[in-house]
C-alpha cells in the first residue's frame, strides 16, 4: 500500500525545514518551501517543487504561494518566535487542515497551542529524549513503539532457559511480563500454541513495556 500524495508548505527553511522537506520528496510528496532569505530558497529551488522567498510573516504573501490549497503546512521558523507565532496563526485563520508548528521551548510550545496550531513538535528536546533512550536501550530502534504509553512490539531470539520448553511451560507472561504475540519457524508466521515447545531458530514477536523488553532482551544477549 503506498501513501496518498499531499501537497506541504515547509515555512523556514533551515535544517529541520531541509531535512523536512528532502524526506518528503523522497516520500514523493509534493512541497513547496519557502524562507525570508534568499540563500536556503536557492539551496532548495531544484530539490523541491517550489522554493520562493517571501515575508513568511505576510497573510497575501501565504496565500500567493498556494497556502489556502496546501495539506499540510509546517512552520519551522526557529530563530524568530514572533514570526512563528504570527505565521502560525494565519496559517490556522486561513483554514489549513493541518498546521505542524516547531516550538524552541515549553513557552513558546504553550503559545502555539494557543493560537491554534494542530500539532507542536520540539525536535531537539524529542531529539535528546531519543538518544538518551537509545543509550539506556540499545534495542529500542528495532522495535515499534505502542502510542500513548511505553510499551513496544518486536523481534527477539528465543533465550536458552525458553528452548525445550511450551509458553505453557514457562508460565511465560508471568515470568517475563510479557505476551508471546507471534511465533516464526520454518518460512511461516503463527499464532504461538501453548503445547510447542521453543526451538533453536525460532523468532518470536512479544509486546510488553519497555523495561521488561530490556531485561528479556539482556537475558537473550
Amino acid at each position: 500500500m503506498t501513501n496518498s500524495k499531499k501537497v506541504y508548505l515547509i515555512i523556514g527553511l533551515g535544517r529541520f525545514g531541509i531535512s523536512f522537506s528532502e524526506k518528503l520528496v523522497e516520500l514523493g510528496q509534493t512541497v513547496i518551501g519557502v524562507d525570508n532569505q534568499i540563500a536556503p530558497v536557492t539551496e532548495m529551488a531544484e530539490k523541491i517543487d517550489v522554493a520562493a522567498q517571501i515575508d513568511v510573516e505576510d497573510e497575501a504573501s501565504l496565500i500567493k504561494i498556494g497556502a489556502k490549497e496546501v495539506d499540510v503546512a509546517v512552520v519551522a521558523i526557529g530563530e524568530s518566535i514572533e514570526a512563528s507565532i504570527l505565521c502560525t496563526s494565519i496559517l490556522v485563520d486561513i483554514g489549513v487542515p493541518l498546521v505542524i508548528a516547531r516550538a524552541s521551548n515549553a513557552v513558546h510550545a504553550k503559545v502555539l497551542n494557543r493560537v491554534g496550531a494542530h500539532s507542536v513538535i520540539m525536535p531537539e528536546r524529542q531529539m535528546g529524549q531519543h538518544m538518551a533512550e537509545n543509550m539506556v536501550y540499545p534495542w529500542y530502534d528495532s522495535f515499534t513503539k505502542i502510542d500513548g504509553g511505553d510499551f513496544v512490539l518486536g523481534k527477539i531470539t528465543p533465550t536458552k532457559d525458553m528452548i525445550g520448553k511450551t509458553i505453557a511451560d514457562l508460565r511465560f507472561m508471568q515470568r517475563y511480563d510479557a505476551v508471546a504475540v507471534l511465533l516464526e519457524y520454518d518460512g511461516e508466521q503463527l499464532v504461538p500454541l501453548p503445547d510447542r515447545p521453543f526451538q533453536a531458530g525460532d523468532k518470536l514477536w512479544v509486546l510488553g513495556h519497555k523495561d521488561s523488553m530490556n531485561k528479556l532482551i539482556l537475558k537473550e544477549s
